[in-house]
């Protein structure tokens, strides 16, 4: 399913992302949040109902709550490294997006 045929689709994808802004982190909605933002990255703009300007600067609004300190220190913290979430989080979309709390060894445990 994809946003392509959903009109306020960036419209609700800029409010779901100004709402994490006011968040406490999670393992959940960083996960959740890390995985809207590398989809939008990775699909064409217009598969999500977005122009390409909207597309990157979405990726660019969530990329900036992931890689702040207090998730990355939460993600970090709470999600097992030994469970096979963890290896596939990691090796794909962590690693597509660069996330910071995956790439930075001076983040926080």
């Amino acid at each position: 399913m994809t946003l392509e045929h959903y009109p306020p689709a960036s419209a609700v994808l800029a409010a779901h992302v100004a709402h994490l802004v006011e968040q406490a982190p999670t393992v959940r909605r960083y996960i959740d949040a890390a995985v809207t933002a590398d989809q939008l990255a990775e699909k064409a703009p217009e598969r999500s109902g977005c122009t390409a300007e909207q597309r990157d600067e979405l990726v660019q609004q969530y990329l900036a709550v992931l890689d702040r300190q207090d998730w990355c220190t939460t993600i970090r913290s709470d999600f097992d490294p030994d469970s096979d979430a963890y290896f596939w989080f990691a090796g794909n979309v962590a690693m597509r997006l660069q996330l910071r709390a995956f790439t930075d060894p001076t983040v926080d445990r």
